[in-house]
């Protein structure tokens, strides 16, 4: 499992077998959050089966959707390095099961194996660069620009073609910053021009996509 997940990539077989003992499993019910935005809670996910969804909540109530995350993905990694207070909330959309590393486990881990935090800090990094690139789009590209650019980095290869995961119209309103109105004109734009289908709400990209709408 650990040798799957890039933030412990290319661990020794004895060390990541060591540091996979130290992981406890836990399941959590559809609807049950495995972290809540703000919380002290000190345990990275790592996400074996199911599906979870990342967001966050302004002051006003306002949901942002930072991801969706199935088998093979993790969350809460920021925790290991330090105590502050959780910055986005976390919560199973379908039966999920996880297994957890507490901040006392790692640390331990960390003072007999320190050379972890390279393979450790190349993940981070990876996903800072994501970050940044989705503020960039933010700042520099149209709602439709931003949905184009949301469809290309949900969608998988599956037999030949790129095909999203679930994602409702109000999930991709809240990840691009509009609204499910735009959303919905836009999609159903795409789908009278042949560019997608929709079949229980995953989006299938047909041919590639106009640059601009």
């Amino acid at each position: 499992m650990l040798s799957q997940i890039p933030l412990f990539s290319g661990l020794e077989k004895e060390i990541s077998e060591e540091l996979s003992s130290l992981l406890s499993k836990k399941n959590f019910k559809r609807n049950e959050f495995l972290i809540s935005q703000g919380d002290l809670s000190r345990s990275l996910f790592f996400i074996t089966s199911g599906r979870v969804k990342v967001f966050s909540n302004d002051d006003e109530g306002k949901q942002t959707i930072f991801a969706f995350l199935s088998e093979g993905d993790y969350c809460g990694e920021l925790s290991l390095l330090d105590a502050q207070p959780r910055s986005a909330s976390v919560v199973a959309l379908e039966k999920t099961s996880t297994l957890i590393l507490t901040f006392d486990q790692f640390n331990h881990f960390l003072q007999k194996h320190p050379q972890v935090c390279f393979p450790m800090f190349t993940a981070l990094t990876t996903r800072i660069r994501e970050i940044d690139e989705t503020i960039c789009s933010l700042a520099s590209l149209d709602i439709y620009g931003r949905l184009i650019q949301l469809l290309y980095k949900e969608a998988k290869n599956e037999n030949g073609k790129l095909i999203t995961q679930r994602l409702t119209q109000q999930d991709i309103a809240e990840m691009v910053g509009s609204s499910r109105e735009m959303v919905s004109r836009i999609l159903s734009e795409l789908r009278k021009g042949g560019y997608i289908q929709i079949d229980k709400k995953r989006i299938s990209i047909e041919k590639r996509l106009p640059r601009h709408w």
